[in-house]
């Protein structure tokens, strides 16, 4: 969720408690003329949530992105925000926003802690987006298929993060954080039967937030 809000707040108008809120991008702005407003923004993905104004006894919602509010003190009121508004009130807010994460999935051989040849190939976008982001924080969790015994899939998921690890290493030393865990066979993302071989199942996530 994206907000700002200015220093102060005029009298009458709603404060944010009062607001419910359902979605990304939701910019709020206290500032000049011609008065409080709140305005609705895509998300990343295209997608935007609603909101709902309560104040005075008057309830006004958003639910398409760019629509506005004025939140005047005797309650909400429709109105247009101009895009040259919204980028001159909150343009450095809403460039200070962090990326959102980004998660990747490198698949294994059979029961080796060998990448397939796809997945090796991606290996270079991974290490370009962990460049990209200043003190990322990444998160590594490897995974298993159902053949074989728990403990040892356990063991070999682990293995595989670790072997993703070490690939990135040098990114890796700029990272403020990092965890590597094994799920083993826990979580498959294609459901089987125990003792099933399933490719889809033998990999590695790896999240950059």
């Amino acid at each position: 969720m994206t907000t700002a809000e200015s220093s102060s707040r005029k009298p009458g108008v709603p404060p944010l408690r009062h607001i419910g809120l359902s979605l990304a991008g939701l910019v709020l702005a206290t500032g000049c003329a011609p008065s409080a407003y709140i305005v609705l923004l895509e998300q990343d993905d295209g997608r935007t949530g609603s909101v709902v104004v309560s104040h005075a006894g008057r309830s006004a919602s958003l639910d398409k992105a760019g629509a506005g509010l004025s939140l005047a003190a005797d309650g909400p009121t429709p109105v247009t925000v101009p895009p040259a508004r919204i980028k001159a009130d909150f343009g450095a807010a809403m460039a200070a926003q962090p990326s959102p994460p980004q998660t990747f999935v490198l698949y294994f051989e059979g029961s080796s802690a060998s990448l397939t040849p796809a997945s090796a190939k991606k290996v270079d976008d991974i290490r370009k987006a962990m460049s990209a982001r200043h003190a990322p924080d990444v998160s590594i969790i490897g995974h298993t298929d159902r053949a074989g015994e728990d403990a040892a899939n356990e063991t070999l998921g682990l293995t595989r993060a670790q072997v993703v690890r070490d690939m990135l290493a040098k990114e890796i030393s700029a990272a403020v954080a990092v965890e590597v865990t094994s799920h083993g066979e826990r979580n498959p993302l294609i459901p089987t039967k125990d003792g099933v071989s399933e490719p889809g199942n033998r990999r590695v996530e790896l999240t950059i937030r």
